[in-house]
This record gives structure tokens, sequence and C-alpha cells, in this order.
């Protein structure tokens, strides 16, 4: 019977090791070459405990990142809409993902209306410069009438003049009607010399006007001939068309809009980060590094351009803005996901702790090392249990925690963290070391 029964007990420890298989060959413990093995407090030997597999903590670099979802995003995104309108598409040149450079035509409208228009901007600047032509000879004939009037009106001023002069002097030269007569003709002659006068003003007045007219008219041209021209829609910038919605035949007008244009080449990336952590950051420059989604085992990585100098007070976050490296338009989309790691430093002799060793129990984070218990009274040897560790941790990795302190004190790497079976141990279990990692 007691063959057999341990038999029974030599079964069911090999198909435990079976059912932890995914977790790897088992190892030797680095100090005995041999795995661990509960035992009993008589010292004789006991397969009861729990499977578990572990790995010994170990120092090595780590860095401290700051990591934040979010989108790639193009620096310069254009939406293109026409600049003259109503009209109908004539031609639509380009398509959703086409490279187009700077100037480019992207589309072409009818422009039958706009060639007439333009014709009759000419034709009303042709008669603007005749009209100038015409109020230019009226101003030269109305010069010459007031320059002719003028020696009449002086001539007739100056006669007046001596006529008031005699009649005031008591010389009895004039009669009474000869000074009425004389008086008269100064002023017939002074009205006259006036209306030329008025005449001449209104004149140069008319001339002006037909000035501005021309003027006018040169602006109406020149903003038909621009019509025209836009009548070819062209790519303000250079790079690729991601949005096209409209196509030939469609009548538009200045609010339709008509492509959307990016410039994969200027990739950037706004980040939310907590402002706890902006203390960090100190200044642009810091290296990001970029996992996508999209692009699996690839880094793609950037620095950090600005760093915005107000937080949100709603929701505790600042804006912090990175730039991708050159080239990487290579491979990335604007609108991929990511996430961005901060590099704010890195430490080479770090202690270092598995995350999958980790258990959160309220807010503490603690894991299980495989340590030897006491020995019982008349046994050689204690057996192997679980001995429950608090820790705190600072920087971290994808699959590793830096470790700042055990229990409170300065951490050491004479921990074998239980890495698979720990989720349900208690402290000072009875555990049964199937495998250990390296």
């Amino acid at each position: 019977m007691s063959v057999l029964r341990v038999s029974l007990r030599a079964v069911n420890l090999l198909c435990a090791c079976v059912a932890l298989s995914h977790c790897g060959p088992a190892d030797t413990d680095a100090g005995s070459g041999m795995p661990y093995t509960a035992t009993s407090p008589t010292g004789q030997g006991s397969t009861q405990g729990t499977l578990v597999r572990a790995q010994k903590l170990r120092t090595g670099e780590i860095r401290s990142t700051i990591e934040a979802p979010t989108d790639i995003e193009a620096e310069i995104v254009v939406d293109v809409f026409p600049k003259v309108g109503p009209a109908y598409i004539k031609e639509v040149l380009v398509k959703e993902g086409d490279r187009v450079e700077a100037g480019a035509p992207l589309l072409m409208l009818d422009e039958v209306d706009f060639r007439l228009a333009k014709k009759r901007a000419e034709s009303d600047l042709l008669q603007a410069q005749q009209k100038i032509n015409v109020q230019t000879t009226a101003l030269s004939e109305s010069q010459a009438r007031q320059a002719a009037q003028k020696a009449v009106f002086e001539k007739a001023e100056l006669d007046y003049q001596r006529a008031k002069d005699s009649m005031a002097g008591g010389i009895d030269v004039l009669s009474q009607k000869e000074f009425a007569d004389i008086e008269s003709a100064y002023f017939q002659q002074k009205a006259e010399y006036d209306g030329v006068k008025f005449a001449v003003d209104r004149a140069k007045d008319d001339l002006e006007s037909a000035r501005l007219a021309v003027k006018a008219a040169e602006i109406d041209l020149e903003e038909a001939q621009t019509e025209l021209e836009h009548t070819v829609v062209r790519a303000p910038t250079s790079g690729i068309i991601q949005r096209r919605d409209v196509n030939a035949g469609l009548l538009v007008n200045s609010s339709t809009h008509l492509f959307t244009l990016v410039d994969p080449t200027l990739l950037i990336a706004n980040l939310s980060i907590d402002q706890r952590k902006l203390g960090l950051l100190r200044e642009p420059g810091l290296r990001v590094e970029f996992t996508i989604d999209a692009l699996p085992g690839r880094i793609v990585t950037g620095t950090i351009e600005a760093i915005n100098p107000t937080v949100d007070p709603n929701s505790g976050q600042a804006r912090v803005r990175a730039r991708l490296e050159p080239g990487a338009e290579a491979v990335v989309l604007p609108g991929m996901y990511a996430n961005a790691r901060i590099v704010i430093g890195s430490r080479s002799d770090a202690v270092l702790l598995p995350k999958r060793a980790v258990v959160n129990e309220d807010g503490r984070q603690y894991f299980f090392a495989v340590e030897t218990a006491a020995a019982a009274d008349g046994a050689t040897t204690g057996g192997t249990i679980a001995k429950r560790h608090e820790f705190t941790s600072g920087a971290s990795t994808p699959t590793e925690y830096e470790i700042l302190t055990i229990d409170g004190a300065a951490p050491t790497t004479e921990f074998d963290a239980i890495i698979v079976g720990q989720d349900k141990l208690r402290d000072g279990d009875s555990v049964i070391v199937v495998g250990k990692e390296p």
C-alpha cells in the first residue's frame, strides 16, 4: 500500500507539471541545482502545496517614461473651396490619394460666363478711356474761353474803376447815364467770367470723374481676369488629396467644399499629460517613442516640440506637442492611433520586477517570493512557502517595474518572484516550484 500511495502522488505531480507546460521547462535553484521541493515539518518528503513558477529579480537598465495615447496628425491640413461661383464643374482632375504639387490644377469650372464678364469689363474700360479724351477736350475749350473772357472782364473792370474814381473826385467828365452803362457792362462781364470759371471747374471735375471711372474699370477688368483664372482650382500647397467631395456637373459656390489636402511630410501628435507630471518634462527636446497599432513591432521616434503653459482646469491635463522624425511619413499615415512614450531619464542598475508577478489589492502593490520557512521541531529543513512583499515602483516598461523599495527597505535581487500561480496565494502558503526562469 505504501508503494502505491507514493506512485499516485508522483502521477499527480506529473499531471500538474504538464498543466503548466506553457511556462517552459523547469529550471533548477541557482543555489542547490535542484527544483524547489515542499517538505513537511517532520522532514519527510511531501508534495502538498500550490504549483508555481518563479523568476529571480534582476538588475538592468530602465528608462523613466511618461506614456500617453494619441493620434498621429498632419500639421498642415488644407480645405479647398472655389474662389468663384456659382458655376458648374466641368472636369475634376485628381482623385483621393493623388500627390500634388503647389499650384497644380485640381478642378476646372465652366468658364463661359467668366469670359463674358471679362469682355464686358474690357468694353467698360475702353468707354471710360474714351470719356477721358472727351473730358480733356472739353476742359481745354473751357480754359480757352476762360482766358478770352478774362481779358474782356479785366478791361471792363478797369473802365469801371476809372469811372468810379472820376465820379468820386467830382470831375464832371461822365454823365450819370454813361457811368451807369460802364457799371452795367462791368457786372455783365463779371457774371460771364464767373460762369466761364464755373464751367472750367466743372470740366475739371468731369475729367477727374472720368479718370476715376477708368481706374474702377481697370479694377473690374482685373477682377474679371482673376475670376476667370480661378475657374481652374489649384492646389494651395503640396500634399496628398485626402478627401474629394465633388464630381463633374455639380453646381458649386464659394462655400462648397471641394477637397481636403494634407502634407504627410510634417507629422505631429498632440499629447495630453497629467499636470502632476509636467515638472518631469522640463523643456522641449525630449525624445518620444511611438508604438503604432498598425505597425506592430516598430518604433517611430520624435521629439517634444512645445509644452502648453496652461492646464485645462476641468481635466487637469496639459497639451504637449511632439513632432515625428523626418521620414516617418514613409510608414506612418495621418490618423493612425499610437501610444507615445516620452523618455525623461534612465538608470543602468535598477532592480527590476516582472509585471506579471505583481498583485494589486486595494490600491496597494505586492508580490510573492519563494522562500524557505523555518524548520519545525524534529525537521531538518523548513518547507517552501510564498512570502508576501510590498514594494514601491518607479519607472516601468511594458514588462517590468523599477523597484524603489521592498518592504520599506532598499531593494536587492535576492528574491525569486512568483510569476505564475500567485493570484490565489496567501502569505505563508506552501508552494511547489515547477519552473524557474532566469
